[in-house]
C-alpha cells in the first residue's frame, strides 16, 4: 500500500472518529442523533482496524533480530591524529 494511501485513510477515519465524539456530549442519549453518532465512531474505528490490518498486511516483513554488532571507532581521541584521514602528527 502506498504510504499516502495508508495516511489518508487514517486522516479520513480519525476525522470520522473525532467528529463524532466531538457532537457526542450535546446528544439527548435516547434520541436517533444519538445512536447515529455512536455508530459513526463505531465505522470509524471499525476503518482504523481495516487500514491497520492491511497496510500491515501490505508491508514487507521485518527482518530477524540477530546478534548487535559492535561499532569500532575510527579514532579514540580528538587529540590524536586520524590514520585512515592520512594525518601525519610528529
Amino acid at each position: 500500500m502506498d504510504p499516502r494511501t495508508g495516511q489518508s485513510a487514517f486522516r479520513i477515519a480519525f476525522l470520522i472518529i473525532g467528529l463524532a465524539v466531538l457532537i457526542l456530549p450535546f446528544q439527548r442519549p435516547n434520541s436517533a442523533e444519538f445512536v447515529v453518532t455512536v455508530m459513526a465512531a463505531g465505522v470509524g474505528l471499525l476503518f482504523v482496524g481495516v487500514v491497520l490490518v492491511v497496510n500491515r498486511l501490505a508491508s514487507p516483513p521485518l527482518p530477524p533480530r540477530g546478534p548487535r554488532l559492535r561499532d569500532n571507532p575510527v579514532r579514540t581521541s580528538f587529540n590524536d591524529p586520524n590514520e585512515d584521514a592520512g594525518g601525519t602528527h610528529q
